[in-house]
């Protein structure tokens, strides 16, 4: 009897290595859909697959996009040219058995980065968090202004994560200005935090002007005016801490890269804002041009 269990036992085990496959999962694609490519951004995607007897083989047909190519069950490269190719991908199991599935590789341009502000959605009565993330692509830095009515921002609460930033607040106007770079492109992370008090009951309707900069520190949009060139505050975050001779940012020429530098670009760097309707009661702030942190 005992030689009898040891039997059926085996004659199971065989039978889960059976090399037609009979008896497992039947085979199936589990890639659905292929995610989006952009123009001149580096893509990859791999294709997999469940059941059947492994191994797997994958073949593709249809044209894929100049720059891309497929090999080992894999599309990669970068696409330099835009439009929708349709593909058919087909894979085959270590039983000859296949499947099909039609697909279509979309190629755009990149989408834009975005600055997120992030305020209390209801009515608020105390003082609160005024947030903003760069979301969606890498920008090296962005430029703000954004009216505050009813708003009274407390200046020295605010956070940014660069050193390279240069800070405006009118009162009179009630328009906060604020430019940041970042010594290399940042993408969905909080850049700035800035406490904000009611001067009465409200829910926050923000209105900002916004224009970021690319991962190459180029505008997206025209640049917000200012006395002087983004691009100087660009090479302040990008050179911040340095030392050495003749340093891109080095304005006083002191052989390195710092606060000092930073404080001289900002004398003249906001020039005085159009005139804007008041924002209400003045907040005791003092009326200045091209704060620096």
């Amino acid at each position: 009897m005992r030689k009898l269990g040891l039997l059926v036992l085996l004659l199971a085990a065989c039978g889960t290595q059976d090399p037609t496959g009979a008896g497992m999962e039947p085979l199936r694609l589990t890639s659905a859909n292929l995610p989006p490519a952009y123009l001149g951004e580096n893509y990859s995607v791999a294709f997999s697959a469940e059941g059947g007897v492994r191994p797997y083989s994958f073949s593709l047909e249809g044209k894929l996009p100049q720059g891309l190519a497929f090999q080992g069950g894999r599309i990669s490269g970068v696409p330099k040219e835009k439009g929708q190719f349709p593909l058919t991908l087909t894979v085959e199991d270590g039983a000859k058995n296949s499947r099909v599935q039609r697909l279509t590789l979309t190629v755009s341009d990149p989408p834009p980065p975005r600055l997120t502000l992030v305020a209390p959605p209801a009515q608020v009565e105390g003082p609160f968090l005024l947030l903003a993330r760069v979301e969606v692509r890498e920008a090296l830095g962005f430029q703000l202004e954004l009216p505050l009515r009813d708003l009274s921002p407390d200046l020295a609460s605010l956070k940014v994560p660069s050193p390279a930033y240069l800070l405006d607040y009118d009162p009179e106007a009630g328009l906060l200005r604020l430019d940041v770079a970042f010594a290399k492109p940042v993408r969905d992370q909080e850049v700035l935090r800035l406490l904000l008090t009611p001067q009465k009951p409200l829910t926050p309707r923000l209105s900002p002007r916004v224009v970021l900069y690319d991962k190459e520190g180029k505008p997206l949009g025209e640049a917000l005016k200012r006395g002087k060139p983004f691009a100087d505050l660009l090479q302040l975050a990008q050179n911040w801490g340095k030392e050495g001779k003749e340093l891109k940012g080095d304005l006083n020429g002191d052989g390195k890269v710092d606060g000092a530098d930073l404080q001289a670009l900002g004398q003249g760097y906001f020039a005085k804002p159009s005139s804007l309707p008041p924002a209400g009661k003045e907040n005791g702030q003092d009326q200045g041009e091209g704060q620096t942190p």
